[in-house]
């Protein structure tokens, strides 16, 4: 209030509320308080200002944290989200669940790999072995009846087609091209229908102003059952839907990312941050976040309803290609053409690890579905696999002939899938790669099943990605004839 020159309403403020304040400790911080008629005495009164410049430590599980982050944000709650980020401090705890200790002679509780330090799994009761095993014989099942694996082809792009995107509903395929322009397509009987001009219901904070004055009423936007999005200067790179939502997300050379209305197929905001071209973006847990990286050697996080990046990643020595959060969302990782993968902190932005080990320009990077493991590929054509408890390589995975530009772990953690230029996509199961080094030993746990492999006759992949939905691995190419 004093900050805003709000003199008379800090004072009535005081007065409503110093009743509730009775400790000899309180009375004393009143006193001082009641001292105070401008900022400038603020820094005058030590005590009063040791509660504007020190935080407040509050402690948090991660799901608490997460969830807090959610509302926040989905209610446009911006000064409270500044608040806590400016005065609280969040320490975060483990969740542990709570178990019920009668009748039991030995009680375990479940913890899980940190990124500062390995934690062993106890043994467990009898009842959690015969689980164990039982989950180990479904698994057995599953390995044996795959998902299939669904192509959805560009024809005649090869030339132009730079990137592609299916949202978890598979009812939309959209393909951004060299042309500039993004096609959408509808599919499993989806038609997508040009609708009549409508005032947005949701808004960002970079909002394009007038945009119904500049809206393309012709029948040129829909091309051969495609709908062409225009915006953008130059090649699109990358592109992402928002699961549950009507927003598509677009990368791209002019260094700018495009937030895209599907219901009425506009361009619903501009974010500009990067000094050169966007190569990559991910999106993390809940939508909160989206991560770019770029030509630039930096990665930078960004919020819909903020026009500026809210945290700059920057320490690679060359181009950033790939960025992949951490299941969790706390961490960000990201591949370059240095050779290099990092690990940093969202939250503040710190480097917490290097992983170095691949002996090319990296193009994709994969998180195992527990966050303990982090996969890396690209130009040396071998899949690294890190722990990120320790820090360790486990293991290479060798096999295709080219770069390999796509990496997806399946979401039950079986197997990660890789698309090369090739042509081919490889399916490896983890249960034979990850494993720990023996200690003993320098060299690396030996490969013991090969891979599946599928031929898609594809020029290029431009997207590799499983869905929840049932497990099944989807894969965006281009052909020359259909």
């Amino acid at each position: 209030m004093l900050h805003t020159g709000n003199r008379q309403a800090a004072i009535q403020f005081l007065k409503s509320h110093q009743n509730e304040f009775n400790s000899e400790t309180e009375k004393d911080f009143l006193e001082e308080l009641s001292s105070v008629f401008s900022v400038q005495d603020i820094e005058l009164r030590p005590l009063v200002n040791s509660f504007r410049t020190r935080k407040y430590k509050v402690d948090m599980s991660d799901v608490a944290h997460l969830c807090l982050q959610q509302f926040l944000s989905k209610h446009g709650h911006i000064i409270l989200m500044q608040i806590i980020n400016t005065h609280v401090t969040i320490i975060k705890k483990m969740d542990v669940p709570e178990t019920d200790t009668e009748g039991c002679e030995d009680v375990s509780i479940r913890s899980e790999v940190g990124i500062n330090g390995y934690v062993e799994q106890p043994s467990g009761t009898g009842a959690d072995r015969e689980m164990r095993e039982l989950q180990e014989a479904i698994r057995l099942i599953r390995n044996n009846a795959h998902q299939p694996l669904r192509i959805f082809a560009v024809n005649n792009a090869v030339e132009n087609a730079s990137s592609g995107a299916i949202p978890p509903n598979m009812d939309k395929l959209a393909v951004g091209f060299s042309t500039t322009e993004i096609r959408l397509w509808g599919i499993n009987e989806t038609v997508l229908i040009k609708p009549k001009y409508e005032e947005p219901s949701f808004t960002f904070a970079s909002d394009i102003p007038f945009l119904h004055k500049f809206y393309d009423t012709s029948d040129e936007m829909i091309e051969g059952g495609a709908v062409i999005l225009r915006g953008h200067t130059d090649i699109v790179h990358d592109l992402r839907f928002i699961p549950e939502s009507d927003i598509l997300l677009s990368v791209s050379s002019d260094k700018d990312m495009r937030a895209w209305r599907l219901n009425d197929y506009t361009c619903a905001a501009i974010y500009s941050g990067h000094n050169y071209p966007i190569w990559c973006m991910d999106l993390s847990v809940f939508n909160l976040y989206v991560a770019t990286g770029s030509h630039d050697r930096t990665a930078k996080l960004w919020s819909l309803d903020r026009i500026f990046p809210l945290r700059i990643f920057a320490g690679h020595f060359l181009d950033i290609n790939c960025v992949k959060f951490h299941p969790n969302a706390r961490y960000l990782a990201t591949g370059s053409a240095d050779k290099t993968v990092r690990l940093w902190d969202k939250d503040d932005g710190n480097l917490l690890r290097v992983y170095i080990g691949a002996q090319s320009t990296i193009y994709s990077l994969a998180f195992s579905p527990d966050g303990k493991y982090l996969a890396a590929a690209g130009d040396d054509k071998s899949i690294s696999i890190w722990d990120l408890s320790t820090n360790a390589l486990l293991t290479e995975l060798k096999g295709h002939e080219d770069t390999i530009m796509n990496l997806d772990w399946s979401c039950d953690g079986q197997y990660i899938a890789s698309g090369s230029l090739d042509g081919t996509i490889r399916l490896w199961p983890t249960h034979d790669h990850v494993k720990i080094v023996n200690s003993n030993s320098s060299s690396l746990v030996p490969e013991t099943e090969s891979p599946q492999i599928f031929s898609t006759y594809c020029s290029s992949i431009l997207s590799l990605r499983y869905y929840n939905k049932n497990n099944s691995l989807v894969c965006i190419g281009t052909v020359d004839n259909l």
